[in-house]
């Protein structure tokens, strides 16, 4: 195990804004604990299906994460950067930010074939078993991120304590054989992973935008436009949130990037740390509390606290209700894949069934 290095300008005088990094905490802690609040009370309408799970074990590693190693963080910006990591606290931070940083990347690009799998082949996807594979999925994935934030504490490469020294991670900016290919095995990884993630969302994207041109059924047309919009912001926000981080690990690996005068890092190194925390933070707001499904409640929400009120006029409502129960009305229900609908026709005399098409 190798002592984390510490910068050779220890004399210069740092000042960094502890608002970030509070902001953060504070943030990331929230909403993944939101998230989890509302995958709890909501378990009755999505039953943990696999994309749930994913997203369950998603908040549990963002918001475990950013809780465990933000506390050692805002020590050195209490102590105006004047605090030594000690090699255990170096070696901890370093694993808990990598360990995080790869398992929420992974998490992300299992949900996207998730729903990959999910919409373009769906009967091959609900399978009987499909809870318990998902389970395993997960429990791969945080392997994975175990052996990889390992490494570099078990002799293949060391900690770093990186600018304005308070994070640690693995040593990216150093020289040795050991610390290259360890900096080499993460980033590709990770972009591996990003790759995936955005090439498996374009496909699902061209596939939606094709079914929206097929198909004529307005409610399958508005959940296909909120799938396109919800896998494009997937793209754009993983994208630039996780991105600048491997870039940054791989140059300094492949010597593409300059040594600055702190020692071999600088504000660059954090602030792509910064993005990729970032997305641990917005995560729980993108697939949880900005899901379709959240927002059909609030709206139902809105409407009936309007009612209360008084905004919304009952006799209104109540000829509105009278004058379509005399015509015909055709009810769509689309599924979560989008795969299917359901159709019924109620007229006065009763309620005829139509057989499910596709969407």
């Amino acid at each position: 195990m190798t002592d984390p290095q510490v910068s050779q300008n220890s004399t210069q005088r740092i000042w960094e804004s502890s608002v970030p990094p509070a902001l953060q905490f504070a943030f990331g802690v929230i909403g993944n604990a939101i998230a989890l609040v509302v995958l709890v009370l909501s378990a009755k309408t999505h039953r943990w299906r696999p994309f749930y799970r994913l997203v369950c074990g998603l908040a549990v590693t963002d918001g475990g994460g950013i809780l465990l190693v933000y506390p050692t963080v805002m020590v050195q910006y209490a102590e105006n950067f004047q605090y030594k990591f000690p090699t255990a606290l170096c070696n901890y931070s370093s694993f808990v930010y990598t360990f995080t940083l790869m398992s929420s990347a992974l998490i992300i690009c299992a949900m996207s074939l998730d729903r990959f799998f999910a919409i373009l082949y769906p009967f091959q996807y609900n399978s009987r078993n499909k809870g318990r594979r998902t389970n395993c999925v997960l429990a791969v994935i945080w392997m994975i991120g175990l052996v990889l934030s390992t490494l570099h504490l078990m002799g293949l490469g060391s900690s770093y304590n990186y600018y304005p020294k308070s994070w640690c991670f693995l040593n990216f900016v150093g020289k040795t054989t050991e610390d290259r290919i360890n900096s080499f095995l993460y980033s590709i990884v990770g972009l591996l992973a990003l790759c995936c993630t955005i090439g498996v969302n374009i496909a699902v994207i061209l596939s939606v935008c094709r079914n929206m041109r097929e198909n004529s059924v307005s409610a399958a047309r508005r959940f296909n436009k909120y799938t396109v919009v919800f896998l494009l912001v997937i793209v754009i926000v993983f994208t630039t949130c996780w991105a600048p981080l491997m870039v940054v690990i791989f140059c300094h690996a492949a010597s593409l990037i300059q040594v600055s005068s702190q020692g071999g890092d600088g504000p660059l190194e954090l602030l792509v740390l910064r993005f990729a925390v970032t997305n641990s933070i917005i995560d729980p707001w993108i697939y949880i509390l900005l899901r379709k499904e959240t927002l059909d409640g609030l709206k139902k929400c809105k409407t009936g606290f309007k009612k209360r009120l008084g905004i919304v006029n009952e006799s209104i409502l109540d000829n509105s209700v009278g004058r379509n129960s005399e015509r015909r009305k055709y009810q769509t229900k689309v599924t979560e894949t989008g795969s299917t609908a359901q159709v019924t026709m109620e007229t006065n005399g009763g309620t005829m069934s139509i057989s499910p098409n596709q969407v």
